[in-house]
């Protein structure tokens, strides 16, 4: 009885280990096809075979499948009856959609940032504001995104924090697509700075008000500055 029941444990744990690869593997290809969709690696509008998917990446259709149905769900991939996928297009009126979520989101973070965070919590958000050491391109956009969100994390709502992530990762191919070439301006990337800073500075005197409108200024200078800049490869009407 005790044998059988050891043999029974020793494959569970077989088991466990075959399913513990799989789903890293699947969560690996997920993670790597968003990120280059993300950024621009692969551009709006590329078509994708699984196939050629899983020659890339090193493995079978299956973690393809299950990426491409997880991508599809965030609307960075798109089916193609009877061709496949490709990387979803972005529309001007998409773009509009988007910073309209963003600015209700962040809005919502900030909020709750100013009625439920501790002092030490916006303390820390000053990191958040600091302008990086490396001027490329790529470091400027991580520092934007991160600094983003950095106010949905400490917002205290998990799902607010989780929705909010979302929609501010999609805005990277937006960036790396059209405005590389403003990251590069010492000018611009300094008003980014201020304006993070200004928002902090509000949220930490607890100005609600104040910070509220920083963030909406934020974004809505955001959105003035890449449709100044939008271009035919990103955006496909």
């Amino acid at each position: 009885m005790h044998l059988e029941t050891a043999t029974a444990t020793d494959a569970d744990t077989d088991a466990n280990i075959k399913r513990a690869p799989q789903k890293l593997v699947r969560v690996d290809v997920y993670e790597r096809l968003r990120s280059e969709i993300l950024a621009c690696t692969l551009r709006p509008g590329t078509q994708l075979q699984e196939k050629d998917l899983a020659e890339k990446y090193g493995v079978s259709k299956s973690p393809i499948r299950d990426a491409l149905l997880r991508l599809q769900e965030q609307h960075l991939i798109e089916v193609l009856p009877r061709k496949g996928y490709r990387v979803t297009p972005v529309s001007m009126s998409e773009i509009g959609e988007m910073y309209e979520m963003r600015a209700l989101l962040e809005g919502a973070c900030v909020r709750r940032l100013i009625d439920h965070a501790s002092d030490t919590a916006l303390a820390a958000l000053d990191a958040a504001a600091a302008a990086p050491d490396d001027n490329g391109v790529a470091s400027w956009i991580q520092y934007n995104r991160d600094f983003h969100l950095a106010l949905a994390g400490a917002c205290g709502n998990s799902r607010l924090a989780r929705a909010t992530r979302e929609i501010i990762e999609q805005f990277d191919r937006l960036i790396y697509m059209n405005m590389s070439n403003v990251l590069r301006e010492a000018g611009n990337l300094q008003q980014f700075v201020d304006e993070h800073t200004a928002i902090v500075a509000a949220i930490k005197r607890r100005d609600k008000r104040a910070a509220l409108a920083l963030t909406r200024d934020h974004v809505e200078s955001s959105r003035t500055l890449l449709l100044e800049q939008v271009g035919a490869l990103a955006v496909i009407p």
